[in-house]
């Protein structure tokens, strides 16, 4: 390595060319590993930085499944951290959808901290080429990211996952990323912070074994009913100009990710996230209506199933650690729900995934 800095450092045009020309297939050969899965040869454990690291976790599990596809259908479950919180893990979903009389399924719970239709897009794009389904969750969150946010998934972030789908489609619909052609940055913005919480240990030959916590909440953590209330007004006063501004970006990207599981083949379930009704009772009614008329418009464009389970189940707030996560108890009652629904829907094979 000192001879090739060297070369860098020489100011013989032919050595310096000589020198980039070594230095590009590194860099491709570098982001083959995280492009193809290959990088998952490295145990979760090591790879984390943390323990509630779900972006390398997401990375590394969409990874995994690449290198080694599942033998059964896959069930993948997208969306933001309420969607995470929403299901007790999808070992436990699978074998409930299976217990209600529905097909056998290897379920992933793939829900992430502000997940964006961006980076659900690019997951969307990296599952196997084996029978799949996509449960897509929808709330007004999703709702809020910027263009610029969903964007960063073109250059890797925060998903280590290439997308020909994202980097085209804001380049061509926001003229965003318009150079951007690799997932590298994401991918050395990776490196280093891994290299700055693990470098030292993994020097002295104790590299790191980090357990990942799907959960974040529970009954010690969840928030007091005024604290609720205020979180109620703080999201209307300061979070809905947000979504107002940017919900038809979303409901765009939106439609991307929907248009590429059509590509694929793949069947979707549109699913509406969890929400805290016996706080929010009616605050949230316009903006929800805002992004669920033409979500369900979408739905039946293209012959995807939209389900509300709000309206089938009954969880009280204190089983919500705020306004959209579940904790322990409201998992167990929403899982039984969802697998209540989906084992129909399997069973009967198509969504209607690849057809209008």
């Amino acid at each position: 390595m000192g001879g090739f800095g060297r070369g860098f450092r020489n100011r013989n045009p032919l050595v310096l060319v000589v020198a980039a020309l070594l230095l590009v297939p590194a860099l491709l050969g570098v982001e083959w590993l995280f492009t193809s899965g290959a990088w998952t040869a490295v145990p979760l454990g090591v790879a984390l930085r943390n323990p509630q690291d779900s972006f390398v976790y997401v990375s590394w599990m969409v990874g995994r499944a690449r290198r080694h596809e599942p033998d059964t259908p896959g069930l993948y479950l997208l969306g933001g951290s309420s969607a995470r919180e929403s299901v007790v893990g999808g070992d436990e979903l699978a074998a409930e959808i299976e217990a209600l009389g529905g097909p056998r399924v290897t379920a992933f719970d793939l829900g992430s901290i502000n997940q964006n239709f961006a980076e659900s897009l690019a997951v969307v794009e990296n599952v196997p080429d084996t029978p799949a389904w996509l449960l897509v969750g929808v709330n007004l969150g999703r709702f809020t990211a910027t263009r610029q946010q969903n964007a960063m998934q073109a250059r890797g972030r925060e998903f280590l996952l290439g997308s020909g789908a994202v980097r085209s489609f804001v380049a061509s619909r926001w003229g965003l990323e318009k150079h951007g052609f690799t997932i590298l940055p994401g991918i050395w913005a990776f490196v280093t912070d891994w290299t700055r919480r693990h470098g030292v240990s993994l020097l002295a030959g104790d590299p790191p074994r980090t357990e990942y916590h799907l959960h974040r909440y529970s009954k010690k953590t969840r928030r007091s009913e005024g604290y609720k209330r205020r979180l109620v007004e703080k999201w209307n006063a300061t979070r809905r100009p947000v979504f107002e501004r940017n919900r038809a970006a979303n409901l765009q990207m939106l439609e991307a990710l929907l248009a590429e599981a059509r590509k694929r083949g793949l069947n979707v379930v549109l699913l509406e996230l969890p929400i805290n009704r016996e706080v929010v009772g009616d605050s949230f009614a316009a903006s929800q209506h805002e992004y669920r008329v033409p979500v369900a418009r979408l739905a039946a464009d293209y012959g995807y199933p939209y389900i509300d389970l709000n309206e089938i189940v009954d969880i009280p707030s204190r089983d919500f650690q705020d306004l959209t996560h579940l904790i322990a108890p409201g998992r167990v009652v929403w899982q039984r729900a969802l697998a209540k629904e989906l084992a129909p829907l399997l069973s009967a094979g198509d969504s209607g995934g690849g057809g209008g």
